[in-house]
């Protein structure tokens, strides 16, 4: 421990010293300036009009501006006399260069006219170092998706929007909920059994995307095991409004550069930032509409089997029972979902002038769940600065805060859950009847609660208090030489608190939902929970740039990093409550609760080398060395390296001389490896053995626990080769991006079984075998019509992904809530399902007995057999965008593709076929043998089906007005997000998964909210 201590302050000591001491070795950097304007107009190369917002920059100094609404541009520099590169830049388009000349004329004039580039070849991408660089001159793909794309149909969730927009990203919606949370996989799954989400960074910062529930969060009131966390994600946090652009690395040999926490990819966000001139101040607005995209068909038998609907009977799973009973059916979904209603506004202002740029935002987001009773609500305020101090220091920050609340229900990990009520319960009972004192009655079937009382009674309510703030400082005290200083902070605070009232359980019938409890120790729920997650980083970069020769030039970047991550959880809970107390100190029986507290450092350095032959070869290698404070005493450096090479061929100038260079415009070739390792595998103190305190004859006595600590573990290490080629045809009306990808995850880390006789009976290890992915991105985009008034542009992006273990030698399945045999085999992808199947005969039909009900694979030899029954993994992904504009009025037209990946379809299948599905409908009228949904409840390949489908994701109509009055522009838009589905699937919708960001648990349907189909209708105003 003290060696832990030691290190944390020695790095607190180099977080405070090190802007002091940058400061204090170039103030006196100086030489003699004369104030420049350099002016001039962006436009458009083809249409020529113009570009706002295009970057005019001073190449080599801090001198920048951005371009005007009409184009034009004003910069202010301070600089020696001499000779300068001036770039103008816009995503989208080919960077243009051109040298000026700065002498006894304080007034430069340079025009510019961009061509638009399919390819982004000049876009600048931030890898992990101080000094971005080109996309001509990375070796590995790295997407970039502009704000505006993230807002053309808002869904309020910035993951939610990036859907479809990225190659290499498969981005799926776990819940409906208001703040369904999202999961994240860039190139398949990364890990065995930990995370396999992305690193989230925005603006330098390392933020938190865990999901820690504080809501609904002990079995001790619902005896239930929960398999995941499909709550809320905190990237629901962050405003879409606010967003400039998003930048995708994918794979190791982009990410390597951040080492042990980059195994899963990054996901990098930058915001909005001021830009000179007048001020602008934005202002939108709009109103959203969700509701349930489809019903599912319910029982509508007139009989059921058994006796009175007032009493437990297992229905059609007891076939001995022949008698019926004359029925009322219900549809529950009439009264579990309603049209959700909310709103979405955002207020903008920004500007400023050549040495202080400002952008300042405030943001109110509520949206009504299609559950009754469901919301969440957003309040943000962000405020980014950029101030030049003098011609070679500039100084940035940033400050965000968010405040959320969200009434929740149980999700359908709990029994609890009101979706219970549309599988589980037979739909003969009245869930609104009520007794005499107006308490609702209880179900009276399978211990499930009665759905209105959860609706009307429990609550559950969340709320978050977070800030995300970064500070930098860059340098440029001599001529070549850039020193950057960034230092970030995410601190959330999540507290939660569930209440169930003294009538939600009848312990006269142990029936839960409606009718007085009898036992005061019963007698109501209350829990309180609070997560806090703190995550500090600061980063100090050195970049050198020099030219060797004519052709040759190089970039060596030098930087160290030290981040750490302090985790509070609490969790106090009690039964027994007086009427009308909701709080836990009002709980007659307090229960087991929970106090966690975690934290642990990483630091880190790296050394980067560039070399560019002219302006088509360029080679790169780069080292990163991690030490931190999980790891195993005897492993606690690791290095990481990476080298990537790109050839631009049209770049060369034997390309002009060639046939197709008339109409092939762009041809690279890049290759790519790195490595990168998972930090979020290993506790923060796993490698201490831990003592239990027990109560022995009062006194206190001391058992460790079950799992034994390992100071050797090591963090998994993924290495990626990864090769591609990106292409552009006719003048930049087509383009092609291809990339392959062989990646491979060793030093597996799993709980595996000891020797009793170690006193122990697990230990956390890295086990033999590898995780191996292959797969390939390929992504086109094309001008098919381009005129003056019309233009229609076309993106079509195909993933396709294999994964598998090998090596490991052996099986393990994995216990879950919903009953999904999840197993690690050998030779298969990650989280298959392995369980019990139909026999069938030589034609592949189901073998029935003599009453025909199905027989399960080897049950007629007393020998039930298993196999792989199901695989989770998609056969492949993709997205195809269309976007038409006619003048003022474009449309935007998204669809999303899955095909393959198998579905554990727990409630359709097996609880509403035990309840209210057609399937137990169509044994009460006799079309089914009677036994059948008996036969067939135990055989697991019976809740196996088919995830594949076709989306549309997101629509959008817009129209800009223009100017009116005294507002600049103005626009409306109408939109709409997953209004159909093409697929086979039987239940709601088959993206959902109860697991939530599980690595394991993986297209699990157990009760989560179904996807809303939204629509928004949205106004936008500059002034």
């Amino acid at each position: 421990m003290t060696r832990f201590y030691t290190l944390r302050c020695s790095k607190l000591l180099f977080l405070f010293l090190t802007p002091t001491f940058i400061l204090l070795l170039f103030s006196s950097a100086s030489a003699q300036t004369n104030r420049y304007v350099i002016s001039g107009k962006v436009i458009e190369e083809s249409t020529k009009a113009p570009i706002p917002g295009a970057g005019v920059k001073v190449q080599g100094t801090t001198f920048a501006i951005a371009a005007n609404s009409d184009g034009t541009y004003s910069l202010v520099a301070n600089l020696a006399p001499g000779t300068y590169q001036l770039a103008a830049t816009y995503i989208g388009y080919k960077t243009i260069t051109k040298q000026i000349t700065l002498g006894s004329n304080n007034n430069v004039s340079a025009d510019f006219s961009l061509a638009q580039d399919a390819m982004g070849l000049d876009e600048v991408i931030v890898t992990g170092t101080s000094q971005g660089t080109t996309r001509k001159q990375l070796g590995s793909y790295v997407s970039t998706v502009k704000g505006d794309d993230l807002n053309k149909a808002p869904s309020g969730n910035a993951l939610a929007s990036l859907q479809g927009k990225t190659p290499g990203a498969q981005i799926s919606q776990n819940s409906g909920d208001p703040a369904g949370g999202i999961s994240v996989r860039l190139r398949g799954v990364s890990s065995v059994n930990s995370s396999s989400e992305p690193l989230y960074i925005i603006d330098g910062v390392i933020v938190n995307n865990a999901t820690t529930r504080v809501t609904n969060t002990s079995s001790n009131y619902d005896g239930g095991n929960f398999i995941g966390n499909i709550g809320q994600n905190r990237m629901v946090d962050i405003n879409p409004a606010d967003i400039d652009r998003i930048e995708v690395l994918n794979g190791a040999a982009a990410a390597a550069i951040y080492g042990s926490r980059a195994n899963a990819g990054v996901i990098q966000i930058f915001t909005k930032r001021g830009k000179s001139g007048a001020t602008q101040v934005n202002f939108n607005t709009s109103l959203t509409i969700s509701e349930l995209r489809k019903q599912i068909d319910v029982n509508q038998s007139p009989t059921k089997f058994g006796g009175s609907v007032d009493l437990v009977t297992q229905d059609v799973l007891s076939p001995a029972l022949t008698t019926t009973t004359p029925v009322t059916r219900y549809n529950y979904q009439d009264y579990i979902f309603h049209t959700g209603v909310g709103t979405d506004n955002a207020v903008t202002v920004a500007g400023g002038n050549e040495n202080t740029k400002f952008y300042t935002s405030a943001g109110y987001f509520s949206n009504q769940g299609i559950i009754q009773n469901t919301d969440f609500k957003r309040i943000n305020f962000r405020a980014n600065l950029d101030q030049v101090i003098n011609k070679w220091a500039k100084m940035t920050a940033g400050f965000n805060y968010i405040h959320s609340n969200a009434n929740e229900k149980p999700d359908g990990n709990s029994f609890f859950s009101p979706m219970n009520s549309v599988t589980i319960l037979g739909n003969f009972h009245d869930i609104f009847t009520r007794d005499a004192l107006g308490n609702l009655k209880a179900v009276g079937e399978r211990g499930r609660v009665n759905p209105v009382s959860v609706i009307e009674d429990i609550k559950q309510r969340q709320f978050t208090n977070r800030v995300i703030a970064n500070a930098g400082l860059k340098l440029t005290p001599v001529k070549n030489l850039t020193i950057d200083y960034t230092m970030g902070l995410d601190n959330s605070i999540q507290n939660g608190t569930t209440y169930i009232p003294p009538f939600a359980y009848n312990v006269s019938t142990g029936f839960y939902g409606g009718g007085p409890t009898l036992d005061p120790s019963l007698n109501g729920y209350a829990s309180a929970a609070n997560a806090t997650t703190t995550l500090f980083n600061n980063e100090l970069n050195f970049t050198y740039d020099t030219k060797i020769s004519e052709v040759l030039s190089s970039t060596t970047q030098l930087g160290g990093s030290y981040q750490y991550q302090k985790d509070l959880y609490s969790l106090t809970n009690g039964r027994g409550l007086a009427p009308f107390v909701q709080v836990v100190n009002g709980a007659s029986t307090m229960l087991t609760g929970a106090d966690s507290r975690s934290e642990f450092s990483i630091s880190g350095a790296y050394l980067q080398q560039n070399f560019k032959y002219k302006d088509h070869l360029f080679l790169t290698g780069a080292i990163r060395v991690d030490q931190s404070t999980v790891f195993g005493e005897d492993n606690r450096t690791q290095f990481y390296p990476k080298a990537n090479v790109s050839y631009v061929l049209s770049s060369a100038e034997y390309w002009k001389d060639l046939g197709v260079s008339s109409w092939w415009n762009t041809f690279k070739i890049r290759a790519a490896y790195g490595q990168s390792g998972n930090l979020t595998g290993i506790g923060a103190y796993d490698r201490f053995n831990v003592y239990l305190p027990n109560a022995l004859n009062s006194k206190t006595t001391l058992t460790s626990r079950s799992v034994l600590a390992n100071t050797d573990v090591v963090p998994e290490r993924q290495e990626e080769l990864e090769i591609g080629t990106d292409m552009s045809f006719f003048n930049n009306r087509l383009g092609l991006t291809f990339s392959y990808y062989n990646k491979t995850v060793s030093d597996l880390l799993l709980e595996v079984s000891v020797a009793p006789t170690t006193g122990f009976s697990s230990l956390l290890d890295n086990i033999s075998g590898t995780l191996k992915n292959k797969g390939v991105e390929l992504m086109l985009t094309g001008v098919p019509i381009k005129s003056q008034d019309f233009t229609w542009t076309s993106t079509l992006i195909y993933n396709r992904n294999r994964n598998k273990i090998i090596g490991s030698g052996a099986r393990q399945t994995f216990s879950t809530n919903p009953g999904a045999p999840v197993s690690i085999i050998d030779g298969y992808p990650i989280g298959v399902f392995y369980g019990t199947y139909f026999e069938r005969n030589s034609d592949g039909n189901i073998v029935t007995n003599a009453a025909g009900i199905p027989l399960t694979a080897g049950q007629a030899a007393g020998n039930v057999q298993r196999k792989v029954i199901g695989d989770p993994n998609p056969d492949y992904t993709g997205s195809f965008v269309n976007e038409f504009t006619f003048k003022k009025l474009s449309l935007r037209v998204q669809l999303d593709a899955v095909q393959g990946g198998d579905v554990w379809n727990a409630d359709w299948r097996t609880r509403q076929g035990v309840g209210n599905g057609k399937i137990a409908e169509a044994e009460q009228r006799g079309q089914l043998p009677r036994g059948y949904v008996a036969g067939v409840y135990n055989v697991e390949e019976w809740r196996i089906d088919d995830g594949s489908f076709v989306k549309l994701r997101e629509i959008s109509l817009s129209y800009n007005i223009g100017h009116v009055k005294f507002i600049k522009n103005l626009a409306v838009n109408l939109s709409g997000r997953n209004l159909f589905s093409w697929d086979n699937y039987k239940g709601y919708d088959p993206e959902l998964n109860s697991g939530g960001q599980s690595t394991l648990l993986r297209n699990i349907d157990f009760g989560p909210v179904p996807i809303p189909r939204t629509f928004s209708l949205g106004l936008q105003a500059k002034f």
